[in-house]
């Protein structure tokens, strides 16, 4: 074989390499795009923070088992419709679904933490009652995996559907407040 086929060889090995790892990792590259957007467009007081938040989630997507990295996506897209919807707080909705988002990505990454300790699946030899404890854990973890996003569902419905309708847009309710409805 010659020089210039064992390189070609050699590339397209690398390429393949680098797209499975990309398929094998797409809702953490899809959630690192998300959000880049969300640090993009976050005020400059909560910049710091939404870059934390969004480190976190981005780690806790390429570590944590599945639902987790799903999950967090499908919250990060949440996060982005309930921006679209709203029109009276967007500076509120956006640090909604990042701190949403945030606590989510803490509980994946420590269930990750308990099953990367063996502590869900470890049989204890000895104490059948420190067994069934270990096991009931597992159990509150594993739901808290489905539970928590459920429940970011109805925080991001609550905070754009909880404050009354308005007659008129945001803007127009602000000039009368600060014209003492004489503008």
């Amino acid at each position: 074989m010659d020089i210039l086929t064992e390189r070609l060889i050699w590339m397209i090995n690398g390429f393949l390499i680098i797209v499975f790892s990309a398929v094998g990792n797409l809702y953490a590259i899809l959630l690192a795009v998300s959000s880049l957007f969300f640090v993009s467009t976050a005020p400059r007081e909560q910049r710091i923070w939404t870059i934390a938040a969004s480190l976190m989630c981005v780690i806790a997507s390429l570590l944590s088992p599945a639902p987790a990295p799903l999950f967090l996506l499908v919250m990060s897209a949440m996060g982005w419709g309930a921006l679209y919807i709203e029109k009276f707080n967007r500076i509120s909705q956006r640090w909604t679904a990042v701190r949403g988002q945030a606590l989510y990505a803490l509980l994946a990454l420590g269930y990750a933490a308990w099953r990367a300790m063996g502590l869900g699946a470890a049989p204890v030899t000895g104490d059948p009652a420190l067994a069934q404890g270990l096991g009931y854990l597992n159990m509150l973890a594993g739901i808290a995996l489905y539970v928590y996003p459920i429940g970011f569902m109805g925080w991001v419905a609550q905070s754009i559907w909880a404050h009354p309708p308005s007659p008129s847009s945001p803007e127009d309710l602000i000039t009368q407040v600060r014209a003492r409805g004489k503008g």
